[in-house]
Order: structure tokens, then C-alpha cells, then sequence
């Protein structure tokens, strides 16, 4: 089954002013590009995960071709104690290895890609919970979201410990992902205000309304601590408010380290979780 998480980072680089007497020229300069790997090695809750994905790319310059350009031709593992998976390489960047994840298990990701070695390390912890249900619900209109009929969740968190949640929805079979002021706090959650409580139609995502015949699939995971302020990061510097005004822009750290030269860090987060799936045909 083909999994993998992918968020874009909406960057904001620089605003020129001009004004009548004086023109002020800003000089970009470009920056060598940067590693950027996506992905999680996933655990299966409710479904079997066999196949593990991560994507390599790098960073663009400010000026130039704003694309992201796919690695193809990096050396890719993953160890976890006892086993080392070798990751090949599939087409456009993704990497894929067939597997099965286990929780307790602290996955190691190393990296080779010219001369430099990246390496990061996230542990698969047991617990997290799966989707009860998924439901549809109507919601009017609201701070600037559509009104119409949307998917809701299910779910028990669990007592007696912390967990991180990410949602993501997929809408005949494309995700949807939308870093407004509502998606952070509907779209990653930590259980502070509900640890051991039921979540009964929560809400996710208020902006992808679905319709009579649209396949919807939802997938809840349980990520660590340390993955969810990754994410919140995400999502607080991409997001803007015409209640608040715009989030200052701001550096987001990932966990992937290069042994060779700190300075030259990649960008993103690999991540070890748990995932649960459900999906639902929409009939109103």
C-alpha cells in the first residue's frame, strides 16, 4: 500500500518597496540547495503497511527555477536494532523499501547523497488509537470556510499518557491540505484538553466540503512528541489570519542531521508512527 505523508512549506521570501523619490533594490542571493527528505515508517493499526516510502528532493534558490528537484540517485537505509532496509529508488524521488514497521523499535535513517552522510533517528512507540467511524456532518459557513457536508471523526484517546495526532484527508484519492488558522488546530492536536476521552464528530478539516459520490478516506496517526511541534511549526508559519494579521516568518528544525557538516542539515522530519485508516463512500 502506498503511503506517504507530504506537507508543502508556503515561504514567504521578501517584500520591495518603491517609493516616489527613491527606488530600493533588494539583492537575493542564492544558497546552495538543501536535502529535503518526506516520510514516516509506518505501523498499520487497522491495515497491514508492507511499504515503507520516503522522498528526497532539494530546496530551490530564491531565484531560478522555483521546482524542487527530485534526488534520484542517493544511497537510502533504515535500521531498527536488529535489521538493515535498503530503500530503491522508483521514480521521481520516492524511495521505497517492503517491510513490515513494529512499535518499540528506534528506526535510524542513513543517508548518503554526495559525499554527505545524513542521519536521524525516531522511535515507533506502542499505544495511539484507531478510527472508530468516520461520519458526515453539516456545518454553515464560518471565519471564511465553505458550508456543506464534511467528514468527522470517531475516536477514544487514550488514558494515562500523552499523544500527538496528525489527520489526513484524502478526497477521491487526493490530498487535501490546506495551512489556514483553523488546520492548526483541527488538523494536529495534542490530547491535553480530552487525554482518555471520546472524540465524537470532530472536525479536521473545515474547508474540503465533500459530495454524493466522492470516495473519502481519512488516515489518523500517532506521532511523538517531538514530530508534532515539527508539524504545529509547519503549519503556524504558513498560516495567516484576518483576525490575527499574518505569522511572522520563522525557522523550522528538523530532525535529520549531517554527520559531515552541521551546518548543512537537511530540511524536514522522518518520522516512526502509527497510522490508522478508514474510508468512507459519501452518500447524502
Amino acid at each position: 500500500m502506498k503511503i506517504i505523508t507530504t506537507i508543502s512549506l508556503l515561504l514567504a521570501i521578501a517584500t520591495v518597496f518603491i517609493s516616489c523619490e527613491k527606488e530600493i533594490n533588494l539583492e537575493l542571493k542564492n544558497t546552495s540547495p538543501k536535502l529535503i527528505v518526506e516520510g514516516n515508517i509506518l505501523w498499520g493499526i487497522d491495515t497491514v503497511i508492507n511499504q515503507q516510502e520516503l522522498k528526497i528532493s532539494l530546496s530551490a534558490n530564491y531565484t531560478g527555477n522555483s521546482n524542487l528537484q527530485p534526488v534520484t540517485n542517493a544511497r537510502v537505509m533504515v535500521n531498527d536494532g536488529t535489521d538493515t532496509y535498503t530503500f530503491n529508488h522508483i521514480g521521481n524521488g520516492l524511495y521505497r523499501s517492503n517491510f513490515i514497521a513494529a512499535t518499540n523499535k528506534t528506526y535510524k535513517l542513513m543517508i548518503n547523497h554526495e559525499g554527505d552522510e545524513y542521519n536521524a533517528f525516531e522511535t515507533l512507540k506502542a499505544g495511539g488509537t484507531g478510527i472508530d467511524s468516520l461520519s458526515i456532518n453539516y456545518f454553515p459557513s464560518a471565519l471564511g470556510s465553505p458550508e456543506g457536508n464534511f467528514i468527522t471523526v470517531n475516536t477514544t484517546d487514550p488514558s494515562n499518557e500523552s499523544n500527538f495526532y496528525v489527520w489526513q484527508l484524502y478526497i477521491n484519492d487526493s490530498l487535501k491540505i490546506n495551512p489556514s488558522p483553523g488546520n492548526i488546530y483541527r488538523a494536529i492536536q495534542k490530547d491535553e484538553f480530552f487525554n482518555g476521552q471520546p472524540l465524537i464528530n470532530y472536525l479536521p478539516f473545515d474547508n474540503f466540503p465533500v459530495l454524493a459520490g466522492d470516495i473519502a478516506r481519512l488516515h489518523q496517526l500517532n506521532i511523538s512528541k517531538q514530530m508534532y511541534q515539527y508539524y504545529y511549526s509547519i503549519f503556524n508559519l504558513t498560516a495567516s489570519s484576518p483576525v490575527s494579521g499574518d505569522v511572522p516568518p520563522g525557522k523550522i528544525k528538523g530532525n535529520i542531521i549531517n554527520i559531515n557538516n552541521p551546518d548543512k542539515n537537511a530540511l524536514g522530519y522522518f518520522g516512526a508512527c502509527s497510522i490508522s485508516i478508514k474510508t468512507k463512500t459519501i452518500k447524502l
